[in-house]
């Protein structure tokens, strides 16, 4: 028996056949040179292979071995996709979820913790429409954040029934419930549909049609047309941004019972965020993304869809920061909101524009780790702008609140303006 060792792999050539045992790390490197790339879930895999079946270069003293040589034949690679099929049919049909186990499996179909993010866009924007002065409800705000949060887990568990095989050939989303088996399609849709109208009927009765009405279309725009189109073409990423600027327009019109110019801008402000947050991601998890078939802009480092790509990121900054400006003009919080806006707007732009250096230089580990800073910078972005908003946003005057009929959680007879408090002390 001879032994060699090649980079990470222990080769043992016995007389009748050769065991690589391979790291994880090294089994990611050659992926693409083995039989399928459905054994990603594995951490670690063995290769029986024929000493007969020939390598290229073979020395029974020395155990060398040439690597590629190891490339399946196309008969091998079918019989390989043949077997991962079949052992996903028998997966998932193996549910073994136990009873305290099924509100985390619903929590994970309906992605809970991007469902919560957008929640909290949802109770801004509601926060922000209600003025300094006006009186708050927070029954109104509690019913209009969980039937956001219904709606938004309901679309998010819809697509995953419409992704489940695209998420099965990706290493992030290949132990999501519906592609380990431990919901079934049929089940997850029951629970999705009862979320989706159960969230609409609660906004439509607690607060307002307008508001039912945006949580309903935003069910629809996610699952009809943002989902399908995320194999078809790059732009699906425009039409996700909608969706993700809709639920802070809920939350303005469950308070005021409208869409006045305010909802626009939270709209607006969140479109433009969506763009330099995903794109990164995007481009970070660009090859799992070609492997599930989905078509994103980023390419690869000085590529001119990765520039395009950049060029949105920080084209979008700019208008943050225009939008964030416009703000107080428009009455909706005080001047000081622009100020600390610009600050932040200006790290974020940062952000964007080393993002869009590194990859114009074409250096992979530096865009890599630029586009994660952009990233992890855009999830610490929105919150804090989203609070700054709240803390500064506008003050009632005595002749505004003789016309807060529209909102159905102000009461213009318990309002007391600034000037009616002075007047009480006296």
């Amino acid at each position: 028996m001879a032994q060699s060792t090649l980079g990470m792999m222990k080769v043992v050539l016995p007389s009748s056949h050769v065991r690589l045992q391979v790291s994880k790390r090294c089994y990611s490197i050659l992926q693409r040179n083995i039989a399928s790339r459905a054994f990603l879930w594995h951490k670690s895999f063995r290769l029986q292979l024929s000493h007969s079946s020939g390598f290229s270069s073979r020395s029974t003293q020395e155990g060398t071995i040439n690597i590629a040589a190891l490339e399946p034949t196309p008969s091998q690679a079918v019989e390989a996709d043949a077997a991962l099929h079949a052992d996903k049919k028998k997966t998932r049909n193996k549910t073994d979820v136990k009873p305290w186990e099924w509100p985390a499996v619903y929590f994970e179909t309906g992605k809970g913790k991007l469902s919560s993010l957008v929640t909290l866009t949802a109770a801004a924007g509601f926060a922000i429409a209600v003025p300094v002065g006006a009186p708050f409800s927070w029954t109104g705000i509690a019913m209009t954040s969980a039937g956001t949060m219904l709606s938004a887990m309901s679309a998010s568990a819809f697509n995953q029934i419409l992704e489940r095989e695209n998420d099965s050939r990706m290493v992030r989303t290949g132990r999501r419930p519906l592609v380990i088996g431990k919901i079934s399609p049929l089940h997850a849709s029951i629970v999705a549909s009862c979320a989706g109208v159960g969230g609409v009927a609660l906004l439509a009765v607690t607060t307002n049609p307008l508001a039912a009405s945006l949580a309903a279309a935003n069910i629809g725009i996610y699952t009809s047309l943002y989902t399908p189109m995320k194999q078809k073409t790059i732009w699906n990423t425009w039409v996700g941004a909608v969706v993700g600027a809709i639920p802070p327009m809920i939350g303005w019109a469950a308070a005021t019972g409208d869409l006045g110019i305010g909802a626009l801008v939270m709209g607006g402000l969140l479109f433009s965020w969506q763009m330099p947050h995903f794109l990164s991601l995007a481009y970070m998890m660009r090859k799992e993304y070609r492997l599930g078939g989905y078509k994103m802009m980023p390419g690869e480092p000085s590529s001119p869809e990765l520039a395009r790509a950049t060029m949105a990121c920080m084209r979008h900054c700019l208008y943050l920061e225009a939008m964030c400006v416009g703000a107080p003009v428009l009455g909706m919080v005080h001047p000081l909101f622009a100020v600390e806006a610009t600050v932040l707007n200006g790290l974020f732009a940062y952000l964007a524009y080393d993002f869009h250096q590194k990859g114009l230089a074409g250096h992979p580990a530096k865009t890599n780790s630029s586009a994660r800073k952009l990233f992890l910078g855009s999830l610490l972005y929105l919150p804090l702008l989203l609070g700054f908003m709240v803390y500064h946003r506008a003050v009632t005057t005595p002749a505004e609140n003789e016309d807060v009929h529209g909102c159905p959680f102000l009461d213009a007879s318990k309002i007391v303006s600034e000037h009616d408090k002075q007047t009480m002390k006296k």
